[in-house]
């Protein structure tokens, strides 16, 4: 403890920072520039300058169009793909500014961590956000979600300013809890890429199934008893299954002996087969189909597919 107490003040106020930067980056930066443009007492690092107020206005500029895009489906999931690439890179940028001045192997191991937290935070965040677009009985408005996120973030920023000495002890616990309960938001985000490439090629091309070449081998290996030049899929995940509030990335595999799903649980192929599919309730959301399935006992689990899924009687 001793060992972590003497690292530098800016070192340790990068945990807190890039916790709030991953989840709103413009807000982040945007307090942190007001409180040095003010005079706020707090964050006083070499490397933080007070900005001109044009400097701020496109920071709220950006703010404000984040916000709006977050409001719908389709432009939150462009937005927030090209976010998993900038966020990280905004953590690094902000370790660089914090750590100004310091030897160089300090900036270097303060941008890897700054640049990994962001970038985790943000998946979190995206995760959730996407989980509301995919649920249409979501109790939670989308809107409620974004200003509780953005309120928390203000709030976190505000005690990093005011309590330094508090805003370390209190992000590594956070973090550990995103550990441990956000690995299903992980799927999440991994299921919105492929929702991405079917908003794209869907344009320029006619939706198909996947060849047998095109699947993931292990895809494969749960059905061992069947010439794979006889299976075909389509990306899928599924929510709720195994779980209320389990997310579960796939695919929807059809075989001679009807559909399946397939996943992997802990590195291992496992398949659920889906008898009667596609004869549950359908959604067509934004940006994805969701069919209502039935499990064990009665249980309740939802599939979705991209949106621009072919015909399951189609043979293209």
């Amino acid at each position: 403890m001793s060992e972590l107490l003497a690292l530098p003040v800016p070192f340790l106020l990068l945990l807190p920072i890039s916790l709030a930067a991953g989840a709103d980056f413009f807000l982040t930066l945007l307090v942190l520039g007001l409180s040095q443009s003010l005079g706020w007492p707090g964050i006083t690092e070499p490397g933080l300058h007070p900005l001109h107020w044009s400097v701020l206005a496109g920071l709220a500029a950006l703010y404000l169009f984040e916000t709006a895009a977050e409001m719908r489906p389709v432009p939150a999931l462009f937005w927030h793909t090209l976010q998993l690439l900038f966020r990280p890179l905004g953590g690094i940028l902000l370790a660089l500014t914090f750590l100004d001045g310091s030897p160089a192997s300090l900036q270097l191991l303060g941008a890897l961590v700054a640049g990994v937290v962001a970038a985790f935070t943000h998946v979190l965040s995206w995760g959730q956000k996407l989980l509301l677009f995919l649920d249409p009985d979501r109790k939670v408005s989308v809107f409620t979600r974004m200003l509780a996120e953005d309120t928390l973030v203000l709030a976190f920023l505000v005690l990093t300013m005011e309590r330094p000495d508090l805003a370390f002890p209190l992000s590594a616990p956070l973090l550990i809890l995103g550990l441990i309960f956000g690995g299903p938001l992980h799927h999440v985000v991994r299921f919105s890429l492929d929702l991405l490439r079917d908003r794209i090629w869907s344009a320029v091309d006619v939706p198909r199934w996947r060849t047998p070449g095109e699947l993931p081998h292990w895809a494969g290996e749960t059905g061992a008893d069947e010439s794979p030049a006889r299976v075909r899929g389509l990306p899928a995940a599924a929510l709720g299954l195994g779980g209320r509030r389990k997310f579960r990335e796939g695919w929807l595999l059809e075989r001679s002996t009807g559909y399946q799903f397939a996943f992997r649980r802990l590195r291992r192929p496992a398949v659920i087969p889906l008898p009667g599919f596609p004869s549950g309730e359908e959604r067509k959301l934004e940006l994805a189909r969701r069919v209502a399935m039935e499990g064990p006992k009665g249980s309740r689990w939802a599939l979705f597919l991209q949106r621009h899924t072919p015909d399951m009687r189609s043979h293209k």
